[in-house]
């Protein structure tokens, strides 16, 4: 059900663009779904096979997750033998996190059923470049602003 015109939802861009997100994501989540991954151990799992090994805070960032939510997401995948982790050998209480062979052949064939299912949702959507080009500007002056925000408090 949309939001009514001039609504607030209408023109709040956090609302929307999370709006779209869910609508584009939906068949995608089916298909995790069936492959018994849940959505913040997909985002591990897509992180690391993209990046490789990370500390847990690390990866909790480039998961966009918070940390405890990613360190439960890092037990359950590496119960499945989809991740390991080891201690830091500088800091005892630290602990870096990888992907297994399994973990990323398993990723791999989810990436290209999350490319297969967004290209069919996009279809008619035309060209997204100028969109994709604009989110990542808006992302970077968002943080550029919240992290001068937060200077500026220290």
């Amino acid at each position: 059900m949309a939001p009514p015109d001039g609504s607030f939802l209408r023109s709040y861009l956090p609302y929307l663009l999370r709006q779209a997100d869910q609508t584009l994501s939906a068949p995608f989540y089916a298909v995790l779904n069936k492959h018994d991954v849940a959505r913040s151990e997909w985002r591990v799992l897509a992180v690391l096979r993209e990046l490789g090994e990370l500390s847990v805070v690390e990866l909790a960032a480039a998961a966009l997750s918070p940390q405890p939510t990613v360190t439960h997401a890092v037990s359950r995948l590496e119960a499945r033998g989809l991740v390991t982790r080891i201690q830091g050998t500088e800091d005892k209480r630290q602990r870096f996190v990888s992907i297994t062979a399994t973990g990323a052949e398993l990723t791999k064939a989810l990436e290209i059923e999350a490319k297969t299912l967004e290209a069919e949702a996009l279809i008619g959507a035309g060209d997204l470049t100028t969109l994709v080009e604009q989110l990542e500007t808006l992302t970077a002056t968002v943080a550029a602003g919240v992290q001068q925000t937060g200077d500026l408090s220290d």
